[in-house]
């Protein structure tokens, strides 16, 4: 069940507070909120100190903001990127390995049909677990190693992988993967994106392309309309790749010079 029930924003500060329990007063800074207002259909609410807060029940990009973190977490650009590029749904079938704190493996998870995710760090596993009771889903399963071993899924539309050393994984993603499936690397150097391509050669992993997402707000406020002094530059290299065949070509010596040759095409 989600941990997260509703949401208090008050109306003249923007200040948001995340409501776990509806049968207790909910104590804020500008006042207390009576469990009654609480459970209440009301839309708008009062404080016992007369302040006035918006009330209702909380949606995905909420319960985001109240992840708990621990390391570094895929942020939303990159995020909306993999949905974007490989077009998972409500069918899907996906492994994610390295989930960190889970930002991306719960944002996949609202979508699709079930998310595995592998992680051997302790900690992180830890984390990851307390995040999936507070979405309250329950298409997420949680592993604790390391999928350097092998990936026991198959069929999958995606993996997605965000290890320091991805390539080890390839031989195992082309077992997993479904044909034309994704594999999705995320890496914070060029260094571990030159090595993960070249890993990929003589592979049925095929990279389709490697980018990064640059997110600049802009300030629209009377007259003003000009990008904000900060934005938020590099975070990663997303590198897309899809599982296909590699073609060969088999040439069958010829004996009897009088027979044509055949040529035999496998794909």
């Amino acid at each position: 069940m989600r941990n997260i029930k509703k949401i208090l924003l008050e109306q003249k500060t923007g200040k948001k507070y995340f409501i776990k329990e509806l049968d207790d007063d909910f104590h804020t800074s500008s006042g207390v909120i009576s469990k009654e207002e609480l459970k209440s259909k009301k839309e708008i609410v009062e404080s016992n100190k007369g302040k006035r807060f918006f009330l209702f029940k909380p949606t995905f990009p909420d319960l985001w903001e109240s992840l708990t973190r621990g390391p570094q977490v895929m942020i939303q650009k990159d995020i909306g990127m993999v949905m974007a590029k490989t077009g998972i749904n409500k069918d899907s079938k996906i492994v994610d390995a390295g989930g960190g704190s889970g930002s991306l493996c719960l944002s996949l998870a609202n979508i699709c049909e079930e998310i595995t995710v592998y992680e051997i760090n302790p900690e992180h596993y830890d984390i990851i677990a307390k995040n999936i009771k507070l979405f309250g889903f329950n298409n997420v399963h949680l592993k604790q190693g390391s999928i350097y071993n092998g990936i026991k899924e198959t069929n999958l539309d995606l993996i997605n992988l965000d290890l320091p050393e991805p390539w080890q994984v390839i031989e195992h993603a082309e077992k997993a993967l479904k044909l034309g499936g994704h594999l999705v690397v995320y890496l914070p150097n060029l260094n571990q994106v030159k090595m993960f391509i070249d890993s990929t050669k003589r592979s049925k992993i095929k990279v389709i392309e490697t980018l990064e997402l640059i997110e600049r707000t802009w300030k629209i406020e009377d007259r003003i309309m000009r990008p904000e002094f900060q934005m938020l530059g590099h975070t990663g290299f997303l590198i897309f790749c899809r599982r296909f065949w590699l073609k060969m070509t088999i040439k069958i010596k010829r004996i009897d010079k009088t027979l044509p040759l055949p040529e035999y095409k496998t794909s």
